[in-house]
């Protein structure tokens, strides 16, 4: 098999990376490769399609502000907009380093408006109910996008997690359609993952505090989807588990750990006195 058929079976295995753990993925893939040069000739193109996939947070160039990679934002190839900052920057995403930022004026688009009122109240909204969440709304197409992220990677303990929304809004039809993705990896002793998804679809009231209206709206989807994966877990462990496990010994009868116990200890007594 040549190096280009390597690298691009092997590159599949990065879009498919438990979150948190892609790092991990690409320096196996390089040890199955064993071609540096003509890896990094032809991975970057998956690599930035991973990114975009797991809404990487980047510090905007020349800003004190964060922007999410997606394809909603992508100006070309390797250009991003921060719609916020008004910047558009360069980002290598082998490297992860933006770079070269650029003033861009997104005023004129006609929904610009309402992205900066929607990315006021997400902020709000995040802030207040995700620890490590991150939020960019872009105008897309003629729509507004807003995408959520919210990572906790605890390798050292085994596990990482990722959850993922996608919202986007048309004001001509009024109309709020989205999906909302939990990821989690457990490795220790094993491998176990949850890989989970939910869309939704909703119409927005038209009038004043649309914006509003739209965060209240993803704020219900999402926690109904929260409260609908707690539920799974609990039927899980009230009814599947336990439904798993023998509720009585063969002998039909329940053990008397104390009386085992007591066995036990009369057993090395008797051993010990002779």
């Amino acid at each position: 098999m040549s190096s280009d058929d390597r690298i691009a079976k092997a590159a599949s295995f990065l879009l498919h990376s438990p979150p948190g753990e892609v790092d991990d993925v690409f320096n196996d893939i390089r040890g199955i490769v064993n071609d540096d040069d003509a890896l990094q000739a032809q991975i970057e193109p998956v690599l930035a399609e991973s990114n975009m996939q797991q809404f990487l947070v980047v510090e905007v160039p020349g800003q004190q502000s964060t922007v999410l990679l997606t394809p909603y934002n992508q100006v070309s190839e390797s250009r991003y907009l921060d719609p916020n900052t008004g910047t558009v920057f360069t980002f290598d995403h082998l490297r992860r380093i933006a770079s070269d930022p650029e003033s861009y004026n997104n005023s004129a688009d006609e929904n610009e408006e309402l992205r900066a009122a929607l990315q006021t109240h997400l902020d709000q909204y995040v802030a207040n109910h995700y620890t490590n969440g991150s939020v960019s709304v872009f105008a897309h197409e003629g729509a507004v996008v807003s995408c959520i992220v919210s990572n906790k990677f605890s390798p050292g303990n085994f596990w990482n997690g990722s959850w993922r929304a996608v919202w986007s809004f048309n004001p001509a039809m009024a109309q709020l359609n989205g999906s909302a993705k939990v990821r989690v990896h457990y490795f220790e002793d094993g491998n176990v993952q949850l890989d989970t998804q939910s869309d939704f679809a909703g119409d927005i009231e038209a009038g004043r505090d649309v914006a509003k209206k739209v965060a209240k709206m993803i704020g219900q989807f999402e926690a109904d989807f929260q409260q609908g994966i707690n539920d799974g877990y609990r039927q899980l462990a009230e009814r599947t588990f336990k439904g798993l496990r023998r509720t009585l010994p063969v002998t039909r009868n329940k053990i008397d750990w104390e009386k085992i116990a007591n066995y036990k200890i009369g057993g090395e007594l008797a051993h010990a006195e002779n």
